[in-house]
């Protein structure tokens, strides 16, 4: 991964497609495979194998390699957490995959194409599509609708731009319907 020059994000070195925000960096102490790797609290546009149990220098986890959802390159690797004691997930409705962090719900006020819908700080193995301007409820935004990253439902969009000077709270943000989400074990 490499930082976009002056953005507060980091991008595929490939591709440049938005991964994690600059403020989610936890450490850049750590070893990857190719060198030096960075932790991060949460990401975004991407896509999680195959869980394995892999032997890391501090000992045996439990790990599933993650891949940038448009291009597909080898990223690193998510260390899996036990759902029961762990984070309380949302999966896409279709296939299960694992979408958001209820920590990560801005609101539930929101209203989407198919009735409520929730905005979100952070989304996880998602595939961003194309921006279009649309005519929200609250005004003229521009959007990218976003998909899941393994059965392609559409599941909300992210807010790319608001042109009300009280919606640019909106801005990176992303609308989950809640008809196309569902809690995941909790």
């Amino acid at each position: 991964m490499a930082e976009s020059g002056g953005n507060p994000f980091f991008s595929c070195r490939s591709c440049r497609n938005p991964l994690a925000l600059r403020d989610d960096l936890i450490s850049k102490k750590f070893v990857g495979k190719t060198g030096p790797a960075y932790l991060f609290s949460h990401a975004m546009n991407i896509i999680v194998g195959q869980k394995e149990d892999r032997k890391l220098i501090s000992g045996v986890f439990s790990v599933a390699d993650i891949y940038c959802s448009n291009c597909g390159e080898v990223l690193g690797f998510w260390v899996t957490v036990d759902l029961v004691a762990g984070p309380r997930l949302y999966s896409c409705c279709n296939c299960r995959n694992h979408v958001s962090l209820h920590d990560d719900i801005i609101s539930k006020a929101f209203q989407g194409r198919h009735g409520r819908a929730f905005l979100f700080s952070h989304a996880m193995n998602v595939v961003v599509g194309a921006k279009e301007d649309r005519h929200l409820l609250t005004g003229l935004h521009t959007v990218a609708d976003i998909h899941c990253g393994d059965c392609r439902e559409v599941l909300g969009w992210k807010y790319e731009r608001a042109y009300e000077a009280s919606q640019k709270y909106k801005e990176g943000k992303f609308i989950f319907e809640k008809s196309k989400i569902v809690k995941e074990d909790w």
